[in-house]
């Protein structure tokens, strides 16, 4: 019996990783250059757009969770040593990105040039700020892997 758990197990992360976390570790990597691509756009045009930042970070968010709470799938995490501080780092720079053009659009809600420069400015330190806040944290902290072996620590 605790053969077909381990096995079922192992399957289930491998399932896991092909059909949904491909995906989101995709979406880790292009989240960010889309939503500056959202910037530029909301600065050319001079409206607000949509918030698509909010709803990224909410449903990266959960495969994410799910992936972490889940021990059988948590076991992609031992297998890929490098795959914990991968979307540790890019949801973390996923979740900045997406605060900024939140900040952006409510700016952008009422036209008005002062309003939307001031935004800006605020959007651009919000993300110097974010950026030095989570080297910091990440240097007093560094992100250590879960299990598996990398270059003999262990």
């Amino acid at each position: 019996m605790n053969r077909l758990k381990t096995y079922l197990g192992g399957t289930t992360a491998f399932l896991y990783f092909i059909f949904i976390m491909w995906w989101v570790i995709l979406l880790l990597i292009l989240s960010p250059m889309m939503l500056f691509t959202d910037i530029h756009t909301i600065r050319e045009s001079g409206f607000s757009t949509s918030n698509v930042g909010v709803a990224l970070i909410g449903m990266l968010g959960l495969f994410i969770g799910l992936s972490l709470l889940i021990p059988s799938i948590r076991k992609m995490y031992y297998k890929l040593p490098w795959l914990f501080p991968l979307v540790k780092i890019l949801f973390v720079d996923v979740i900045i990105v997406g605060i900024a053009v939140s900040i952006l659009n409510y700016g952008y809600e009422i036209r008005n040039t002062t309003r939307h420069n001031v935004f800006y400015i605020l959007m651009i330190g919000q993300i110097i700020i974010s950026r030095i806040a989570m080297c910091i944290y990440f240097n007093r902290r560094p992100v250590n892997h879960i299990g598996g072996e990398i270059n003999g620590e262990g």
